[in-house]
């Protein structure tokens, strides 16, 4: 017999998603009426998020966290709770469609080698939403920066068509195989939001687990509601201090130079092309201006904020620079 819901645990991660949670559950409840088990950690939410759950689910598992621990923290505790051989993480703006898991499920279960698969993902108007990367080189990225005719406001990863093997996958929809999870030690708890997927699959293809995508199985994604709320205008630079945190342990000195050089250099050309511009284009400016000098700088107060969790946790891996 192969595969099935009863195999599945989904894991929710929360925070302040009172309003987000009904449509999501209302997606999930197929699945869970067919055994698939729901985990939900919430972060401290300062709305009603933890009893909308109760109300709507209250057979589901609630981890109610004292603080905000961060996502890759509150997966963790999830993965730890979850009793399934494979585990999705999913977030809860999204809305599955049907038959998107036990399509999923079955593409992972054919595909021995894979540790994790990401879907195919939409947002809300329909439109295609890009959900699969690269490990991008140095030499591409200084490329990118001093290439005369890139598009500042050109989202970064794509959304493929057809089904294949690819370098990593979104953390939106993250269906992963237990074994590998385990291997790795799940998510790096170092990133409280943002870079956390990326660097999941990249310990993975290190620990000789692929990444897959299947374009046969659809999610809706409404958009990083919660980033939004923690980070609001900030985002951008959340999302960039994922990116540095990620070359900091896994690239090494010389390339963490590298992309932020590059980097740098792209953020700059970026502010000076549009602080002549409208009122929006001077504030993508000063954002901009924003993301040049954490790339020149190296990013001091995360760099603090790693040592602070190295000394808290015990655990190797962490440059001390």
């Amino acid at each position: 017999m192969g595969v099935t819901l009863a195999d599945l645990t989904i894991v929710v991660v929360t925070w302040q998603n009172a309003t987000d949670l009904p449509p999501l559950l209302a997606s999930l409840a197929p699945a869970r009426a067919a055994g698939a088990e729901l985990v939900v950690v919430d972060n401290a939410s300062p709305d009603a998020t933890p009893a909308v759950l109760r109300a709507a689910a209250p057979d589901a598992i609630l981890i109610a966290n004292a603080a905000n621990r961060g996502f890759g923290a509150g997966a963790n505790q999830g993965l730890a709770a979850s009793r399934r051989p494979f585990v999705l993480f999913l977030n809860p703006d999204t809305v599955v469609e049907p038959d998107t898991l036990a399509v999923a499920l079955a593409a992972l279960e054919r595909q021995p080698e894979v540790g994790v698969l990401g879907c195919r993902t939409l947002n809300g108007d329909g439109t295609p939403q890009r959900t699969v990367d690269r490990f991008h080189s140095v030499r591409s990225l200084v490329a990118a920066a001093l290439r005369d005719d890139r598009d500042p406001d050109t989202p970064r990863g794509s959304a493929p068509t057809t089904s294949g093997l690819v370098d990593w996958v979104y953390g939106s929809f993250l269906l992963g195989r237990r074994a590998a999870l385990d291997a790795v030690g799940g998510f790096d708890e170092a990133y409280e939001m943002y870079g956390e997927d990326l660097d999941l699959c990249h310990r993975l293809l290190a620990a000789g687990w692929k990444t897959a995508y299947c374009a046969e199985a659809v999610i809706v994604h409404h958009g990083n509601r919660s980033g939004a709320h923690r980070y609001g205008a900030t985002r951008d630079l959340a999302v960039l201090q994922g990116t540095l945190r990620f070359f900091r342990r896994r690239r090494g000195r010389l390339p963490e130079l590298a992309f932020r050089l590059a980097a740098g250099l792209q953020f700059a050309a970026k502010a000076f092309a549009a602080r002549h511009g409208d009122a929006d284009a001077r504030a993508r400016a000063d954002r901009y201006v924003g993301m040049a000098r954490l790339c020149l700088t190296g990013d001091p107060a995360g760099r603090q904020a790693d040592r602070a969790r190295l000394r808290a946790s015990g655990a190797p891996g962490i440059e001390g620079r």
